[in-house]
């Protein structure tokens, strides 16, 4: 019996350790350079701060005057060359564009990677920056996973006129349960709880705080859910709950066979047209 408890302990132990190991690769920094603007657009390089006085990194560009803008922000370890796409699609059809580093990401000052709860500090900087930045302009937020819920954790703060969010979680324990069950199979959800106790202790703040489902109501904008029909990470039902928990109005295109995975990219036609749609319809009222 005596053996059976100490094997018990050491494996629990070792568990335990290798789970605070894993907790750490997934919120080291993912800082890189962002390189050389692109030569097709008309890109400013812009730098401002956050409440936390982390410096924000970013590219703008103005677009046609009687346009509304646009805020784009991307998912996680990735940055704002990722939405350069976006950025194009939206030019071109004459919208101004702000692209930003959220924080510990891309050039953005940041120690550690918070899963949406200190990123949606730089949303909320962007969004008062972009403000300003083009006075009078109706501004819209298109969000691919992390980047959408940092949208979302911002709104209480510093809100859009409309959102577009693409593959985003509907919880923190949703988004760890559903990656444990990749990649450990069924039984992998079960240890989501011993990997999220670790964010009141390296992080500072509870894994329940980070409930987009509980705060989507915060958005009170016209709201555009993107959602993959075959993503394991951001599963449809949990689009389909958040969605559920959104205001009117709202929409939600579910992209046929698509995972967890730039829906630009995957079908830049149909992308273009839903986007640019909804977009209209609701900063149609944009002043010029």
């Amino acid at each position: 019996m005596r053996k059976t408890i100490i094997t018990a302990l050491v494996l629990v132990t070792f568990i335990a350790l290798v789970l605070l190991a894993a907790g750490k690769v997934a919120t080291a920094p993912a800082n890189e350079p962002i390189g050389a603007a692109p030569d097709d657009l008309p890109v400013t390089a812009v730098e401002f701060s956050d409440s936390r006085v982390r410096v924000v990194s970013g590219w703008a560009i103005t677009g046609a005057e009687e346009k509304a803008a646009v805020l784009l922000v991307h998912g996680i370890r990735s940055n704002r060359r990722s939405m350069l796409g976006r950025a194009r699609l939206l030019f071109e059809n004459g919208y101004s564009v702000l692209m930003i580093d959220l924080q510990a990401h891309g050039e953005s000052a940041g120690e550690r990677l918070t899963f949406g709860y200190r990123e949606a500090d730089s949303v909320s900087a962007a969004t008062s920056y972009a403000r300003n930045l083009w006075p009078g302009k109706k501004l819209a937020i298109i969000g691919t996973s992390l980047g959408g819920a940092s949208a979302i954790f911002a709104a209480n703060r510093h809100r859009a006129d409309a959102y577009v969010l693409e593959a985003v979680y509907s919880s923190l324990r949703d988004a760890t349960e559903n990656r444990l069950r990749i990649r450990l199979g069924p039984a992998g959800a079960a240890l989501a709880p011993l990997l999220l106790w670790q964010t009141s202790l390296q992080l500072g703040f509870h894994a329940d705080e980070l409930s987009a489902v509980d705060r989507i109501g915060d958005l009170k904008a016209p709201l555009l859910v993107i959602a993959g029909e075959k993503d394991d990470r951001t599963t449809l039902a949990n689009s389909k709950a958040l969605f559920s928990r959104a205001a009117e109005p709202k929409r939600l295109w579910v992209v046929p066979d698509a995972r967890h995975q730039d829906f630009h990219r995957f079908n830049e036609a149909e992308y273009g047209k839903r986007v640019l749609s909804f977009l209209e319809l609701r900063l149609k009222q944009s002043a010029k």
